[in-house]
C-alpha cells in the first residue's frame, strides 16, 4: 500500500456511531438480564435471532456512516463512503467543493469516473456537522490533493 498524505475522518458522527452502538447493545443485555430466566424462555429462538441480527444490522450501518474516510495518496484519492470504497486516480479527480451548509464535500469527476450518469461524489469523511473541524480538514484536503497531483505529475 503507498504512503497515505492525508486522512480525514469525521468527529460527531465516529462519536455518535460508537455511542448508540454501545447503547443499543448493552441496552439489548441489560433488558434481556432484567425479564428474567422465566420470561427469556419465552422467547423462540427466531425472536433471539431476530433481534441479534437487528442489532448487527444497526451497529454496522451506524459504523460505517461514522467510520467513513477520506485518504490522499500518491497515486489517487481514496475513499471510503459507508459501506463503499472507492478509489479515484488524480486523472480523474476535479475540483473539490465544501459550500456554507453542505452536508459534505463534493468531488468533481471527471474522465473515465464521469461517464454515465455521475459527475460528482460525496466525501463522507468530512462532514458539515463538525463545523469548525470539517471547514478545517476540507482547507487540508486541498492543500494534500494540490501537493499530490503536483507530485504526479511527470
Amino acid at each position: 500500500m503507498s504512503p497515505v498524505t492525508f486522512v480525514a475522518f469525521p468527529r460527531g458522527p465516529r462519536y455518535a456511531a460508537v455511542g448508540f452502538s454501545a447503547v443499543l447493545v448493552i441496552g439489548a443485555i441489560w433488558a434481556a438480564i432484567a425479564l428474567g430466566a422465566r420470561t427469556r424462555s419465552q422467547f423462540t429462538a427466531f425472536q433471539v435471532v431476530t433481534l441479534i441480527v437487528f442489532l448487527i444490522i444497526m451497529v454496522t450501518f451506524m459504523c460505517a456512516l461514522g467510520f467513513s474516510t477520506v485518504r490522499v495518496q500518491p497515486q489517487g484519492l481514496w475513499f471510503r463512503n459507508g459501506l463503499r470504497t472507492h478509489e479515484l486516480p488524480w486523472s480523474d479527480v476535479g475540483p473539490i467543493h465544501f459550500g456554507p451548509g453542505a452536508p459534505w464535500p463534493l468531488v468533481v469527476l471527471k474522465g473515465a469516473s464521469a461517464e454515465g450518469d455521475h459527475d460528482t461524489m460525496i466525501l463522507m469523511g468530512i462532514q458539515g456537522s463538525d463545523k469548525a473541524y470539517a471547514q478545517a480538514q476540507y482547507e487540508a484536503l486541498l492543500v494534500a490533493v494540490a501537493a499530490a497531483k503536483e507530485r504526479s505529475q511527470p
